[in-house]
């Protein structure tokens, strides 16, 4: 069997690899002069909870690659001008510590901790029993708003990549659940200077040992219908069984172009919801997560001794963020970050045609390098499977 796979990101190296130690021939095709070009430092230079990132995490140990070597801390952010805010696990669940201790009053702290366990406990069971209202709504008598400030807002967007007022409570629930039910370790991941060097430059080693190959700089513009197969006649004129493609929704509309009855799939991807992220690096050790509500922007770890920068509103001085005018006149990347699926698309549309990236993860997960490699991981058992049972 081979199979061809559009994209060289975490979805994609997972999926090849899991193809690839089943005995398929995989080709690799990544449209950039590097790997890991599209993997953006939020989800690449650290990893919010060791325990939420199962399927990232087990692909590096079929790597050789030890967690055990990262360097951890415990799980807890900074609310800018509020105070600090502590996830602590305890064996009946999970507690908030605020300091200094006056930021919160002692009724706001408790009801703040039963809001936390009540959604714990309904998350483990798929949180059907929750209304389908959003978590800012939910989250007001939950403490007042002041807890919604210095709580709720923060957790969502570190979880959701979302804004508490458009984040299902459900949703939210499920990947808190992901995030700080798992029995494992609960602490922050910082990974090494270089997400790449650390995960998919020994993913490629890997494919190559076991007859695969990634090429980069090889864009694929086309796809075409072949023998009952397919090929990427611009890039390749080898003739493919499967093709897997594994960018951004935007970029897999125009490849599907000419592919009878899937206009309607091709519309909706090229329309797509999108979440835009301003994201920035420089020099300075950040040791925990800092939330900035006024900017709607996180300090974060970047790894290497420098600090990372991600906002969801254009930076700017009339948007100012708490590390003043050193940030704002650093160059920042403008990205777009697909929101996942708010309902589950086919991973095969077409035959032989296979669809794959952290936007159509599984339920939870969260948002990043753990949805993709997910997504990977499950794109590439749908194929085996379907092989199977031919």
């Amino acid at each position: 069997m081979r199979v061809a796979i559009v994209g060289a990101g975490v979805a994609g190296l997972v999926c090849a690899l899991r193809l690839a130690e089943a005995g398929a021939k995989v080709a690799v095709f990544e449209r950039a002069p590097r790997l890991g070009a599209g993997i953006s430092f939020l989800s690449a230079e650290i990893l919010p909870l060791w325990g939420a990132s199962p399927h990232l995490f087990a692909c590096a140990r079929r790597l050789g690659l030890s967690p055990r070597h990262l360097k951890t801390s415990t799980p807890r952010w900074t609310v800018v001008g509020a105070g600090t805010i502590s996830l602590r696990t305890r064996w009946s669940g999970l507690d908030v510590e605020v300091e200094p201790e006056g930021t919160l009053s002692g009724r706001e702290r408790r009801a703040a901790n039963r809001a936390l366990r009540r959604l714990l406990r309904a998350g483990r069971h798929g949180a059907s029993a929750l209304p389908d209202v959003p978590l800012a709504k939910a989250a007001v008598p939950w403490g007042g708003e002041e807890v919604l400030r210095l709580l709720w807002r923060p957790l969502c967007r570190l979880l959701c990549l979302t804004a508490a007022e458009a984040t299902p409570l459900p949703h939210f629930a499920r990947l808190l659940a992901a995030a700080l039910g798992a029995r494992a370790q609960r602490q922050w991941i910082q990974l090494p200077d270089s997400f790449v060097e650390w995960l998919a430059v020994p993913l490629a080693r890997a494919l190559g040992r076991r007859g695969g190959e990634v090429t980069i700089a090889a864009p694929v513009h086309t796809l075409e219908p072949h023998d009952g197969g397919w090929r990427l006649p611009q890039a390749d004129v080898r003739r493919f069984d499967h093709v897997v493609l594994t960018v951004s929704p935007w970029d897999a509309a125009p490849l599907l172009q000419g592919i009878p009855g899937l206009e309607a799939l091709r519309t909706q991807l090229a329309n797509w919801p999108r979440t835009p992220l301003w994201s920035t690096t420089f020099p300075g050790s950040a040791h925990e997560w800092r939330f900035a509500s006024e900017a709607d922007a996180w300090e974060a770890p970047g790894g290497g001794g420098h600090t990372a920068w991600v906002c969801l509103t254009p930076p700017g001085p009339e948007r100012p963020i708490p590390s003043g005018e050193a940030a704002l006149a650093t160059t920042w990347r403008d990205d777009c970050f697909p929101l996942p699926a708010a309902s589950p698309l086919p991973l095969s549309p077409f035959p032989g045609l296979w669809l794959a990236g952290g936007w159509l993860a599984p339920e939870p997960t969260l948002p990043g390098a753990e949805s993709s490699a997910a997504s990977g991981w499950r794109t590439a058992g749908a194929i085996l499977r379907s092989v199977a049972t031919r």
